[in-house]
């Protein structure tokens, strides 16, 4: 069994090179071919048994005759006949159908594909395969797929909508790509004359800040993207590729390409790759006056490239490109955008699918309900417990982080214990410093400590497994030796130094005595190390003050027992009380060829990236990838495992490279999390966040999108990014609240960060971060309070909120912004008020995510998901889509993303357009303007959908609208509660009070809302046994009734194998409303009480009137059962 290799024309060189997008083509001396018809459609078994076509073809360039060319083979599958998905695999090498083998690892896997069809089939889906003079025709549930072999012979793929006939371009063709020994290998382009937006990709954004002036300077504001700046939903217009990439501050300047003016490449722009960039998009478009999208996933885990109708290529077209690899596209047709993404994770499920429609985890994983909670993270604390001689407040301690929040009464969720835990930086390691004894197993460690107070700690797990002698060193038998890396060298379990070709192995140390724990193959003259070692510059240590550079090996994730051997390294962590991952680092790129006089490197001499000048001039070398050094885009050509196929040969890193983070975390998720659930504490239901990722990483992990920094730019990205992550299928996302790296400096915004002292300029292009001294710490700006305060705004009901900084900046944690804000509350305060209604809220987003697990759906969802409202797409609101969305129909949230023009005079106030969509049919319906400090609605002025409004936001406001009808699950705290955090853990384990919230039906007159409900990943039982309750709650107002009007409750179990707390709460929001007389199925509920306080206490059901008007009522649940519904009569 031979390994996958790459083009033999590659071989002369050790190293592949990021390709930016302007660059994306073959040379000039190369001709590109186009796929010919060739032949009668083939269906090696039958159609009806597998829904599969291969198609003989032949490879021509424009020079080639009749005759000439080469054999190639292109294979169409039917994925899904009722969701009107196919599926196309092209590869330029690929001569027959055997060439095509099964995926059996990844996203969508042929075992999946064989269970939609058996099921479908039994459902009664057939496609029908009809062949022509001119091509083959295969009709789905709402399309036909056509295969036309044009006058010229070439081949050309269109999709035709059977209500109407349009049609619809997949390939207009001709698929074209390169000789196989060229590194772009295939492109596919299609016509788009009808198509108006483009949604998806990821983290890729769409905003170019060149031209944008300082935030804080000048009088024209409108040119400062501080006050008027904001990002785009949409891709229209842009080229990008997918190339995951660690792009620290997104402003990396190697990744740039070469059209982007040196003086601006400070600032990402739509073409510049991020850390997780996924190859799916949705795209709109309307033909005949009829709406429709199409879904797109290019299955490809090397770098990709799209455009769309980008004006420097075709602005009628979508181009798409894959450099290494299979050209493997699956297409998905749907009236709606929600039908994408319900085919798109149809696709990706996993397990069995049972027929029954309750089952979790088909679509996406259930996290803990802990995750949907507020997490505080820095790096740079110096320990657990602070020393009583220790009297700095720079000098940061985990028992500081705990005792400010504590104090303040800001119910944390938990802790992001960074990798200052680890001793000498070996991950799955827990230091001295970190144990409340001082030592070693001494005492608790961090996580046991932090459990005390109902906190969940994640810490900072990177793929780098320190390998020099620090950490294992077999000739000294006095050392404790790190057992990781040793298990990894000892059993081949690391990515091993092999390349391609004439090169057999990769450099090594100069210094072998570093290293004395690999093992090496001497050829010629030189000994070369057996193990791929990547050298990693962490810069300088917060707590040593010295430069921390370390030798590490890569985990082999693709081999199973390698994968396998990764997760069991967990189990001394969560024996310790780690409750769950934070998988940083992912895509194993920071410096792995760097050659300084110590370390390691693929080149002959040290090579200052693409020649940039130290000292801020312009480059003498502006080609960025012709001989030149990029020490994060510039890698061997390495061998891993390939675990796509199941054949277990080895692939070239080039063509793995966004898949690294998919097995990274897939081998934590099964091999750590799973199989050593019995070693979890508190909560056996666990998970991982993940700073890379790949389609399908929804099965075993959510996603922060890196390390941003304190600018309201980047703020104003977050919105657009999470809400595009979610349209690519993942629903768990969010950024590090209040940005990771530091602020800007007022006078150069465009490339220096700065501190309260002294400016140190962090231009990547003139300064080396790296060669800071102990001195230097703590220089960088805070993140100041106005964008702070409206960043937690913005993240109260973002899926994911941490909020996490970097050493460089003396403080971010809410307690210290002690500043006034309005009136007598500081900024502190208010962001502490957000922090406690997401609390209070969390149940909605939980609702939402088990919805994801259900239909795909995202728990933030982006205008373009409101189905009922075609306007939201109208130019007008283009640029609104990337600054609002909603959750489950019933809040729509419109988060302030610029500074306030006038300050602190009034209020720091705001103004923003907000678009307030219609319902079903164009119907008007209300919006509410929900007040989070004051627990308040505005009832009494409701906004009409389907306009825009302007509204004003002072700096204790959010723009958050619930509409008629809702029903919000909340959760509240009785004032007995005794805990040092009044958290959703402690919510749960002292079974406080669910709260089912009703707003005003308007003229809708009815509302609904479906409650999920378990143990909250305390047990696994949820997704092992089926312990969970799904129940409808509605909410409908009966009018003309003999005795008057009444509001009708009910609630409705589905499903119900966890039962409710023994009472539940009902809240109707309809201040002034008279209420006559309120029942409980047939029997009066006449008792009353004083307050919702003494309503929490009281031992039976009753009802109460709170200060604001609200009607408060007190039922029992015992009698519910799937066939017994509870019904509440409130007559008015």
């Amino acid at each position: 069994m031979s390994n996958r290799e790459l083009p033999p024309e590659w071989r002369a060189y050790n190293t592949y090179d990021y390709v930016p997008v302007h660059d994306w083509s073959v040379g000039d001396d190369i001709e590109l071919y186009s796929v010919n018809w060739d032949g009668t459609p083939h269906s090696a078994n039958g159609f009806d048994s597998d829904w599969t076509l291969y198609l003989n073809a032949r490879a021509k360039t424009r020079s080639d005759g009749a005759d000439a060319g080469r054999d190639i083979c292109l294979v169409l599958q039917v994925t899904s006949c009722e969701k009107d998905a196919f599926r196309v695999r092209f590869s330029p090498s690929a001569a027959a159908l055997e060439d095509y083998p099964d995926k059996v690892y990844g996203p969508v896997v042929a075992e999946r594909l064989d269970q939609i069809r058996r099921q479908e089939q039994a459902a009664g889906y057939h496609p029908v395969l009809r062949w022509n003079r001119n091509g083959a025709s295969i009709q789905l549930n709402a399309i036909q797929v056509l295969f036309i072999r044009a006058q010229d012979g070439q081949l050309s793929i269109q999709v035709k909508r059977l209500a109407d006939g349009a049609i619809t371009d997949i390939s207009s063709g001709p698929l074209l790509h390169a000789r196989p020994g060229v590194g772009t290998v295939a492109n596919m382009k299609r016509k788009a004359d009808s198509a108006t937006h483009y949604f998806g990709l990821g983290e890729i954004i769409h905003y170019n800040l060149t031209g944008k002036r300082n935030p804080a300077l000048g009088a024209d504001k409108a040119a400062c993207y501080g006050y008027s700046g904001s990002a785009q939903l949409d891709h229209r217009g842009t080229q990008v590729t997918c190339y995951n990439y660690d792009n620290l501050w997104y402003n990396q300047p190697e990744i740039f390409p070469r059209q982007v003016d040196y003086k601006d490449a400070f600032k990402t722009t739509a073409c510049i790759p991020l850390y997780l960039n996924a190859p799916v998009y949705i795209e709109r478009a309307v033909i005949a006056e009829r709406q429709q999208f199409l879904g797109v996933f290019l299955d490809n885990t090397g770098q990709s490239f799209f455009s769309f109708k980008d004006a420097a290529r075709d602005p009628t077209a979508v181009e798409a490109g894959v450099q290494q690899g299979e050209f493997d596209c699956h297409y998905m047709f749907a009236q709606q955008a929600s039908g994408v993404l319900d085919a798109l994770t149809y696709l990706m499920g996993r397990g069995a699918r049972a027929a029954e429609s309750f089952t979790l985890n088909d679509r996406a994983v259930m996290p803990p309900k802990y995750i949907f909670g507020y997490f505080q993270a820095k790096y740079g604390c110096l320990g657990l417990l602070r020393p009583k001689e220790e009297t700095d407040p720079a000098r940061v301690y985990i028992e500081d982080i705990v005792e400010g929040h504590r104090a303040a009464g800001i119910p944390i969720e938990g802790l992001g214990v960074d990798i200052d835990v680890q001793e000498d930086k070996k991950v799955f390691t827990i230091k001295d410093s970190f144990w409340s004894g001082g030592k070693v197993d001494s005492g608790l460690s961090v996580f046991d400590w932090a459990a005390q107070f109902n906190l969940q700690c994640q810490t900072n797990i990177t793929p780098f497994v320190r390998a020099d002698k620090v950490a294992y060193d077999p000739g000294d038998k006095t050392k404790k030796q790190y057992k990781t890396v040793q298990g990894l060298i000892s059993n081949g379990y690391c990515v091993q130094n092999e390349g391609e070709a004439n090169i057999a192995k990769f450099r090594g140390p100069r210094h072998e005595s570093d290293y004395p724990g690999l093992t090496y193959t001497r050829i010629g003259e030189v000994n070369y190390p057996d193990q791929n070692v990547l050298v990693l510059d962490y810069g300088i240590n917060v707590q040593t003050g010295e430069r921390d550079t370390i030798g590490s090996v890569i985990t082999d994730y693709g081999n199973p027992d390698a994968a396998r051997f990764w997760g069991e390294q967990y189990a001394g962590l969560f024996n310790n009380g780690l409750g769950f991952i934070w998988q940083d680092m992912t895509v194993p790129d920071p410096m792995p060829h760097v050659e300084d006089g110590k370390n390691f490197a693929d080149t002959a001499a040290p090579r200052n990236q693409f020649g940039w000048s130290l000292n801020g001039e312009a480059p003498v070398d502006d080609r960025r990838r012709t001989n030149t050094f990029n020490w994060r885009g510039y890698h061997g050509q390495l061998q891993l495992t390939d675990p796509r196929f199941g054949d277990g040969r080895k692939t070239p890193f080039v063509e793995l490279r966004n898949f690294h983070a998919y097995m990274l975390a897939r081998a934590t998720y099964e091999h750590g999390l799973v199989a050593n659930a019995d070693l979890l504490k508190g909560y056996k239901r666990s998970y991982i966040i993940c700073r890379s990722g790949y389609p399908g990483l929804q099965h075993y992990a959510g996603h922060w999108i890196g390390d941003n920094a304190s600018t309201w730019h980047h703020l104003q990205i977050t919105v657009p990014q999470i809400l595009n992550l979610g349209l690519s299928g993942l629903p768990i996302v969010g950024a590090d609240v209040g940005g990771f790296a530091p602020g800007e400096c007022a006078m150069a915004p465009g490339d220096t960060f700065y501190g309260d002292k002294h400016y140190r300029s962090h231009n990547p292009m003139v300064y080396d971060r790296l060669a800071l001294g102990p001195d230097d710490i703590d220089i960088g700006a805070l993140c100041e309070p106005e964008l702070m305060t409206r960043w937690i705004q913005t993240a109260c009901l973002q899926p994911w909120m941490r909020n996490h900084y970097d050493a460089m900046k003396q403080y971010q944690e809410v307690y210290h912004y002690t500043s006034p804000a309005r009136g007598h509350a500081t900024f502190g305060d208010i962001m502490a008020a957000f922090i406690r209604f997401r609390v209070r809220w969390h149940h909605l987003l939980y609702d939402a995510m088990y919805q994801t697990t259900q239909t795909g759906l995202p728990i933030n969802k982006a205008m373009c998901l409101w189905e009922e409202d075609g306007a939201v797409f109208s130019e007008a609101n283009r640029q609104r889509l990337a600054t609002q969305f909603f959750i489950e129909h019933s809040v729509l949230v419109a988060p302030i993303l610029t500074r306030s023009p006038e300050g602190e005079g009034t209020g720091y106030a705001v103004e923003k357009e907000v678009y307030f969509p219609c319902g079903a049919q164009g119907l008007a319906i209300n919006w509410y303007r929900y007040n989070v400090v004051e627990d308040s609605v505005d009832t009494g002025h409701p906004i009409e959908g389907g306009k825009s409004q302007t509204i004003r936001a002072d700096i204790a406001s959010l723009p958050l609208f619930i509409r008629e009808g809702a029903i919000i699950p909340e959760r509240h705290a009785q004032s007995d509660l005794k805990a040092d955090f009044r958290n959703i853990q402690v919510l749960d384990k002292f079974r406080q009070p669910l709260v089912l919230t009703l707003y005003p039906t308007g003229k809708q007159g009815d509302g609904y809302h479906q409650l999920y409900w378990d143990d909250g990943g305390v047990t696994r039982a949820a997704e092992q046994q089926g312990a969970f309750s799904v129940i409808d709650i509605r909410q409908a107002r009966q009018r003309g009734a003999a005795d008057g009007e009444a509001l009708v409750i009910s609630v409705e179990p589905r499903k119900y194998d966890y039962p409710l707390h023994t009472f539940i709460y009902f809240r109707l929001r309809a201040p002034n409303s008279a209420v006559r007389r309120i029942s409980v199925g047939s029997s009066p509920l006449d008792e009353r009480v004083a307050s919702t306080d003494e309503l929490f206490r009281h031992p039976r059901p009753a009802a109460c009137i709170d200060e604001q008007g609200d009607v408060w009522i007190k039922t029992a649940t015992g009698k519910l059962a799937p066939d017994a519904s509870l019904t509440v009569t409130v007559a008015l």
